[in-house]
């Protein structure tokens, strides 16, 4: 019996619900232009708190992205539900599919969220500690209270009868769900499969978590926003926050060339593993994010030579900017950093996004190669010492991208690659 062949894996489809931008255009235009949407939060006061900036999704509006979804349904629905229902609905509108495009059950989603409805149950509470009313705590709250509750509904709405699962992995839940998503359709148990994530933590009790001085991995900037984060900069001070929802339509290269659909990019490989080492950071020698890369490419049929670019994880915390560049010393082994392939960082642009920051890195990493340049690495002036190497820092690179590397790191251990390619 012949063995059957693995499935090319392509991106397709792009939906955005990002801060100051609600298709594609606008994301693209902001990474390529090095347009930061972070501002002065506005949500609460932050008199007594340090961090005073964040991505806020201010001007979303469910309605210009579901027409048909039912208004008795939705008034039940927080957020990020709609949110996520919407950037995947827009996916496939980019994707040029429809609900009823390909059989329902070859369809699948996986989505990833952090820390998923936190938003819902502080809400919920507030209200309940005002009013002393239990119909807070309905029957509906049982369903709009769940991890998964953004994913299955979303999943009701667009009529997906395959494989449908929430991630929760901290920062490395997108790849993960890129991942699953990629295997499913590499082993031809699905057609269409979308790979979400969604992340909503503007609220005061996590950025005072977040904001521990003694951890210093939040900015604290106070006077121009759109400076707060400055990766592999001498002078950062660590993330900001930023909420939204981004998804990416993955479909079978054979399945997409056949209905002529127009292609971003291809993924050829992810790997994924903990590094059971430190629960707070990464391995801070390189070792292992550099062994992960190498058998990354291993994976993905590419040499270190046919990597134009590095999407890093780019948090601007100490710790992060250092592990990157020592993990891209040790993977080229004494090559001269002027040879060294560029490594970036879109974060500056839309704030950490936790669950949601490792689709919005692929996503980029599609447009990036699909328009033949680099985005570049705003607000860097005094690199880092260890840090001085090539991450764009001078704006946009109108330039060869035939490959990219997609890095995420996450508390936890946690580490995930995605390599994504021209697909001609």
């Amino acid at each position: 019996m012949a063995e059957k062949r693995n499935q090319r894996v392509v991106i397709t489809g792009i939906g955005v619900i990002l801060p100051g931008a609600l298709n594609v255009s606008d994301f693209w235009s902001h990474l390529s232009k090095g347009e930061s949407q972070i501002d002065f939060l506005t949500r609460f006061s932050t008199d007594d708190i340090r961090v005073k900036t964040a991505a806020e999704l201010t001007h979303f509006n469910f309605k210009d992205h579901l027409p048909d979804l039912d208004p008795g349904h939705a008034k039940n629905y927080n957020r990020e539900t709609l949110a996520i229902m919407s950037a995947l609905s827009d996916a496939q509108k980019d994707a040029g599919l429809g609900r009823d495009s390909v059989a329902p059950n070859r369809v699948g989603f996986i989505d990833s969220s952090s820390r998923a409805s936190l938003a819902w149950w502080e809400h919920a509470w507030n209200l309940y500690n005002e009013s002393k009313d239990d119909a807070h705590f309905n029957k509906y709250a049982v369903l709009t209270s769940m991890a998964s509750n953004p994913t299955n509904l979303t999943a009701i709405y667009a009529n997906i009868q395959g494989f449908v699962t929430t991630i929760t992995a901290a920062c490395v839940g997108g790849h993960h769900a890129a991942a699953l998503c990629f295997q499913a359709i590499r082993k031809n148990r699905a057609d269409i499969m979308y790979a979400g994530g969604h992340e909503f933590p503007l609220l005061k009790p996590l950025i005072k978590m977040y904001s521990d001085p003694t951890s210093s991995v939040m900015s604290s900037e106070s006077v121009n926003p759109k400076n707060a984060m400055r990766p592999y900069d001498k002078t950062r001070e660590g993330f900001i926050l930023g909420e939204g929802a981004m998804c990416l339509c993955l479909e079978s290269y054979d399945h997409a060339v056949k209905r002529g659909a127009r292609i971003y990019a291809e993924i050829t490989g992810t790997l994924s593993y903990n590094e059971a080492s430190h629960a707070m950071r990464m391995d801070m020698t390189g070792a292992k994010a550099a062994k992960g890369m190498s058998d990354l490419l291993k994976i993905s049929k590419r040499s270190l030579a046919d990597i134009d670019y590095f999407c890093g994880h780019g948090t601007a915390t100490y710790n992060n900017d250092l592990a990157e560049s020592r993990a891209l010393n040790l993977l080229y082994d004494g090559t001269p950093k002027s040879k060294w392939s560029p490594l970036g960082s879109i974060k500056p642009i839309y704030g950490h996004t936790f669950g949601a920051a490792g689709i919005i890195n692929l996503a980029a990493s599609a447009l990036m190669i699909h328009n033949q340049t680099l985005a570049p690495t705003i607000n860097l002036k005094q690199p880092d010492e260890e840090c001085d190497h090539d991450h764009v820092a001078e704006g946009a690179r109108k330039t060869k991208v035939n490959n990219i590397v997609s890095l995420a790191f996450a508390i936890g251990s946690q580490s995930s690659f995605v390599s994504v390619a021209n697909p001609n």
